[in-house]
């Protein structure tokens, strides 16, 4: 690489998570499990731990020792998402040796009930569960072993739950769900999992809106229409409105593709299918009905920009303009599969995003990109940058935001913030996130294959 400071960049996030974030790895190439720590909180994340082992994907059938740390990482949501598919973060697990550490909230109000011995936060975000497919996706692709994946119990046992919450967050609010308290026990194989029969509610004691749910926890309200509920997004803050675009648009691009790698693999034996396979397969059927929705129902007219996506809709006829950093976003909508970085709509909804029509879009004497509500006023997060390097057809667009960055980084470390001043990039916040170091990685990893002079 010519460009030195671009190659310190890269060294030094590229191999974040595997330096600083794998707390636990049970190397048992017939079983390995994986924990990964999101950072600096104590903690894994559905979403996060994907998106920190993904730079990694390219490089596993090189190495069976980081093949089996991936596969390990999905065998761990698995068990996570089979416990409790309503949950965004979860502590070392209960199989895991046992290690002194912090509980998980048990001030919020949640159904269904949980045990903060297990979970960190039960926060039910639809891109958790996109994620988990697009890992397992992912790492079929790549090394083409699906049977290792079906043949994994955990990951077998998670299915049918998250496919049951996919089914319950589709139908219309009311009637409303009421709540249920629910004590964990533990069998032989483990804690049992918290019921779903009672649908999903989320309260918290707080000053922040973004950080709890309205009537009574359930949040907003939403009819039925193809799209699947998320009480809250990427970023762990509450939705406006519950039909999240970016994450369905995620979801329906996931379950088509697992839906094709399970075909594959079960070919000619159509006789035979047990419920699970059954559920596999038909998934390209809701991952289609899902894409339809949100073509039906999420594209707006703006008064500016023309045809472009909401962010968010109720199915009742409100929507809600803006984009957040975290993805999925509208702005990653090429990246997740969903859409072409050519096609019109989304090239209108770009330049929407990236303009002062985003109201989480901020301009400074330092730089100007996409934050969000977490974080707050001029605050701009590095992943929002990488994610517009990565959908960018203007090669002085991605000049330029590599200049920001790279200025950026000197100031938190050579590293990437979650989020940075505007004007001041000596003001940030978390200088510890692995997942925004490894999205670094992966983004320039992309700029040297499509642009080798820039590097």
């Amino acid at each position: 690489m010519k460009d030195k400071d671009l190659y310190i960049l890269l060294q030094n996030c590229l191999p974040n998570t595997l330096d600083t974030t794998v707390e636990w790895f049970n190397e048992d190439t017939k079983d390995p499990r994986t924990f990964l720590i999101t950072g600096d909180i104590p903690a894994m994340w559905i979403r996060d731990s994907s998106n920190q082992i993904k730079p990694y994907l390219r490089f596993i059938s090189q190495d069976q020792r980081l093949k089996d740390l991936v596969f390990g990482v999905i065998q761990v949501q698995a068990s996570y998402l089979y416990y409790d598919p309503y949950a965004n973060a979860f502590l070392r697990p209960w199989y895991a040796p046992k290690k002194e550490g912090k509980k998980g909230s048990t001030t919020d109000n949640v159904t269904p009930a949980y045990n903060p011995n297990i979970v960190w936060e039960a926060k039910y975000e639809l891109d958790s569960i996109s994620h988990f497919f697009q890992l397992t996706n992912d790492y079929i692709e790549t090394t083409g072993d699906i049977e290792r994946v079906v043949a994994s119990k955990d990951w077998l046992k998670a299915v049918p739950r998250i496919f049951k919450v996919l089914e319950d967050q589709m139908q219309s609010t009311w009637p409303a769900t009421t709540s249920q308290s629910q004590t964990t026990n533990y069998t032989a194989d483990g804690p049992e999992p918290v019921p779903l029969g009672r649908g999903y509610r989320f309260q918290r004691f707080t000053d922040r809106p973004t950080e709890t749910l309205g009537e009574n926890g359930i949040g907003g309200i939403t009819r039925s229409c193809g799209l699947v509920r998320s009480a809250f997004r990427p970023s762990d803050d509450a939705t406006t409105f519950p039909y999240l675009i970016p994450s369905n648009a995620q979801l329906s691009v996931q379950l088509i593709r697992l839906s094709e790698h399970v075909k594959l693999l079960y070919k000619g034996q159509q006789n035979e299918f047990d419920a699970q396979q059954k559920i596999l397969i038909n998934a390209k059927e809701l991952g289609e009905r899902i894409r339809q929705a949100i073509y039906e129902h999420a594209i707006i007219t703006h008064p500016v920009f023309g045809k472009v996506f909401a962010f968010e809709v109720d199915c009742y006829g409100s929507h809600l303009i803006m984009d957040d950093a975290n993805t999925p976003s509208l702005l990653s909508l090429p990246i997740i599969g969903f859409i072409e970085k050519n096609d019109t709509i989304y090239r209108n909804t770009r330049n929407m995003v990236l303009s002062e029509w985003n109201p989480w879009y901020f301009e400074g004497e330092f730089s100007k990109g996409i934050g969000g509500p977490h974080t707050g006023q001029n605050m701009i997060w590095p992943m929002s940058l990488l994610m517009q390097i990565q959908t960018s057809l203007d090669e002085l667009e991605i000049r330029e935001l590599i200049d920001t960055l790279k200025r950026m980084a000197k100031e938190t470390g050579n590293l990437m913030c979650e989020s940075f001043n505007a004007n001041d990039p000596t003001k940030y916040t978390r200088p510890w996130f692995s997942w925004a170091n490894g999205l670094a990685g992966t983004t320039i990893l992309q700029v040297i294959e499509d642009y080798p002079h820039l590097a």
